[in-house]
């Protein structure tokens, strides 16, 4: 009975361990080749330059041949005369930030940073859409690490205080209690100068 129970576990796990092999090369090939990680925007006063950083999670070289940036995209369900409700999404010219038909080539498993410069400024949002044309197809790639660089402006400030931690978790809960203790005496304040 015991050899019986010692087969049947080992049986349990070969088909554990077949199933999640089987899932996690499903994921590895199911995934885009390409991820935006972060950009970091040089403002100026007459232009910006975007440093896009792109990261190839594949193990083959992907080259972009087109760049879009857009703040948002936007959906839309209408209905024409006799027809039925579609449901569609598109990217609005007004929403567009940039453009950039530069060829670039990211090797396997490689990640490098694009530069784009373009006339003018505008406001950047909180995260940005890109729109890829690659060797391997369109990608619609969200990126929501944002970094804005004023060049040549210059701000002097007093600091209160300053902490450093080598947790990103620990470094968040002190930053809300920060803010917490913030709100609670500038209420006090307040509440202060009505009396």
């Amino acid at each position: 009975m015991e050899f019986k129970v010692l087969v049947d576990t080992l049986a349990s796990i070969a088909s554990l361990v077949a199933i999640v092999s089987v899932m996690v090369g499903w994921y590895r090939s199911a995934r885009r080749p390409l991820r935006v990680t972060r950009v970091v925007v040089h403002k100026s006063t007459n232009d910006l330059t975007f440093i896009v950083l792109v990261k190839n999670v594949k193990d083959y070289p992907v080259t972009i041949q087109r760049t879009d940036c857009y703040r948002r995209k936007k959906y839309e369900v209408q209905k024409k005369h006799g027809g039925r409700p579609e449901y569609s999404k598109f990217f609005p010219g007004s929403e567009m930030i940039f453009t950039s038909r530069d060829t670039f080539e990211i090797a396997a498993n490689g990640h490098t940073d694009i530069r784009i410069r373009i006339a003018g400024t505008t406001d950047i949002p909180s995260r940005l859409l890109f729109l890829l044309e690659t060797s391997h197809g369109y990608h619609e790639l969200w990126c929501k690490e944002i970094v804005v660089v004023e060049i040549g402006k210059v701000e002097v400030y007093g600091v209160e205080y300053k902490d450093e931690y080598r947790s990103k978790w620990i470094a968040r809960a002190m930053y809300h209690v920060a803010l917490l203790r913030d709100l609670v005496s500038t209420l006090h304040r307040n509440t202060d100068h009505s009396a």
